[in-house]
């Protein structure tokens, strides 16, 4: 490590821990950090040429393909949502349950569990969050099972799918593992832990969700879905360009094609489409976790730069010495608890290069890291952005969900989650 990395190294963890607080906005804490990293950079630069470096090379090391993937997703649900297609999918699926609550609830959950492979955890809770308090709220039943479940199940989802999660896009770009290597082998995995939590999160919210009045319930069964759609031209639109969204993650992946360029052209193009809306859909966009990721990224980028993730590689190379049993075990539950207590995103920005050395050990080391960074973003309630997009958004209805009764169900859920997936990814490391 440089001499520059120490001070670079107090500002990250000051950072993140002011962020985990909860007492400062995280978006203006990460880009206050990163500006206060690339002053300590520049200063160091000064003094020796050899230390620190430009804010220009900082920003440069920043991941913008991913940020733009994330921002171009964004703009996708912001469009679709803004021509009633998810209210049109919400009244679709919530007909069929009859309004009763517990059916209610393995729908929206079931697909939550669907959408995620296709979606990033964000855009999930984007589309999925506002849907499931509105329709609670017509049945008067409460949400907050149902927000607490889909962040869980959206973090665990998404583990198969490179698209899935901003962690998954970091990590396969860093280690090259194909989408097909991770679908083989995570997807059965993921459908497992579905079949897990559904028994236990019914066990455990069974008393919350109880029927409303009969009388909304007629109401809502009555309302046909087609009344949701605002603009016919942009909800056909938005069937198309996510038809061709998915068409082009799925097979444009094995073409050598980048998830962000597709994202990127189908967002853009709808958004040129929609003419002198334009403005009101972009206000849409959340321009926060945007900000955020940049924050974040640079952050991440600073330590690179002064060598303090190359030690961490070193340091942890000793500790596995190159057996697979110890990658596995290190690789699932070092990064699950990191990911806990600072925010998943960063700690696979950080060890992405270390599960791309290791993966010479077996090819399952990247989906290893995956599996880790997903989970043990629930195993917290602060882990993962999914997590605190939920907390806001019933913070927002007047309804907040604290961080113990989210804890409550997502801790106990993560734990069990990870012994599974530890046995599983040793399966596979016998096996591929």
């Amino acid at each position: 490590m440089e001499p520059v990395g120490l001070p670079v190294l107090i500002v990250f963890i000051g950072t993140y821990l002011l962020i985990s607080s909860e007492r400062v906005n995280r978006t203006a804490m990460a880009m206050t950090g990163m500006g206060i990293v690339g002053v300590i950079l520049w200063i160091a630069n000064s003094i020796d040429p050899t230390q620190g470096a430009t804010f220009r090379h900082l920003v440069e090391h920043i991941e913008w393909h991913t940020i733009l993937f994330i921002t171009a997703m964004m703009v996708i649900v912001a469009v679709a949502s803004a021509s009633g297609m998810f209210q049109y999918i919400a009244i679709t699926i919530a007909r069929p349950t009859q309004g009763d609550p517990k059916r209610l609830f393995v729908m929206f959950n079931l697909f939550v569990f669907a959408i995620s492979l296709f979606f990033d955890t964000v855009s999930t809770i984007l589309i999925i969050g506002p849907l499931t308090i509105e329709v609670c709220k017509a049945l008067e039943i409460d949400f907050r099972p149902y927000l607490i479940s889909e962040a869980i199940v959206c973090n665990f989802a998404s583990i198969p799918s490179i698209v899935g999660a901003v962690p998954n896009l970091v990590i396969a770009d860093k280690t090259g593992i194909s989408a097909t290597l991770l679908f083989i082998t995570l997807m059965p995995l993921s459908i497992i832990l579905m079949l897990v939590s559904m028994p236990i999160f019914l066990r455990v919210f069974g008393n919350r969700l109880v029927p409303g009045p009969d009388d909304l319930i007629n109401q809502m069964l009555l309302i046909d879905p087609e009344y949701m759609i605002r603009s016919r031209n942009d909800f056909y639109m938005s069937v198309v360009a996510i038809v061709i969204l998915i068409l082009g993650f799925t097979i444009g992946t094995t073409a050598g094609i980048e998830p962000a360029m597709v994202a990127i052209l189908i967002a853009f193009v709808m958004l040129l489409a929609t003419r002198e809306r334009v403005d009101n859909i972009l206000a849409r966009v959340g321009w926060g976790t945007v900000f955020f990721l940049v924050g974040i990224f640079g952050l991440v980028a600073a330590l690179d730069i002064t060598g303090i993730i190359e030690d961490i590689g070193v340091a942890v190379g000793n500790i596995i010495g190159g057996e697979v049993s110890n990658a596995i075990v290190f690789l699932i539950w070092v990064p699950a608890v990191l990911s806990a207590v600072i925010d998943n995103i960063p700690v696979s920005v950080v060890l992405a290069p270390l599960a791309s050395q290791f993966a010479t050990i077996t090819p399952v080391i990247p989906a290893v890291l995956i599996l880790a960074v997903n989970v043990g973003g629930y195993l917290l309630p602060i882990g993962a952005p999914a997590n605190l997009l939920v907390l806001a958004l019933a913070e927002q209805e007047g309804r907040p969900i604290s961080l113990i009764s989210f804890a409550r169900v997502a801790t106990v859920l993560a734990v069990i989650h990870l012994i599974i997936g530890t046995g599983w990814l040793f399966l596979m490391a016998l096996i591929i």
